[in-house]
């Protein structure tokens, strides 16, 4: 049989064992369960932290979409105008006054006012006539006769009369022979005046249009 005293020692021994086993798993249940709190506070906080900054550049993002879509709808409207006013009245403009420059009896008209009104008023002798080739054909003579009998008409005796092209399209150019002065009646000339008076009206009919409301269409 065992010593009742050894026996005791190794019950006692067990006991202490147990109870300082139960003793630290305890503190380290305990020491586990703050630890897992404290990561849960950092890792809400991390979370918070993405969170917040998901949004701020959700919104950077969005302000840079809506900046951009305000500049493309810009650009759209000016295009829009710009295209309208092209389709709209330069082409149709500069189709009518090419038709009615390529109309040699209209062509006539013009220049005897020109003639008439300027051209041999500044006691000029002669004259430089800038014509298109096709235009120089049909009225090479009918301009030699027009600036000769408007010289004798003014009293100055025979005028003389050079005729180039010079690129000249539609329309004429007439200036002294010392090209001085050029009085420029070609389509480019008559569709730059036309539309330094009709172009703002035209553009009024589109100052209403505001970006915003595109932009929100």
């Amino acid at each position: 049989m065992s010593d009742p005293k050894l026996q005791q020692l190794i019950e006692t021994l067990k006991k202490q064992g147990v109870e300082s086993g139960e003793e630290s798993s305890r503190k380290i249940v305990e020491e586990a369960k703050v630890e897992a709190e404290a990561i849960l506070v950092r890792a809400k906080s991390e979370a918070g932290n993405i969170v917040e900054q998901a949004e701020r550049e959700a919104q950077n993002r969005l302000r840079q979409l809506q900046s951009s879509m305000e500049i493309a709808a810009s650009q759209f409207v000016t295009n829009l105008k710009r295209v309208l006013e092209e389709n709209f009245l330069e082409l149709p403009l500069k189709k009518d006054i090419q038709s009615s420059l390529s109309t040699t009896d209209f062509v006539k008209e013009l220049m005897k006012t020109v003639v008439q009104e300027y051209a041999l008023g500044r006691g000029q002798t002669d004259v430089l006539l800038l014509l298109s080739n096709e235009q120089q054909e049909k009225l090479k003579d009918f301009a030699v006769d027009l600036v000769r009998v408007q010289g004798q008409r003014a009293e100055r005796g025979r005028q003389g009369v050079t005729l180039q092209s010079d690129g000249i399209s539609f329309g004429f150019m007439i200036s002294p022979a010392d090209g001085s002065v050029r009085l420029d009646f070609t389509d480019d000339a008559f569709l730059a005046l036309f539309l330094r008076y009709l172009t703002p009206r035209f553009r009024e009919l589109f100052q209403n249009i505001k970006i915003g409301e595109i932009s929100k269409k």
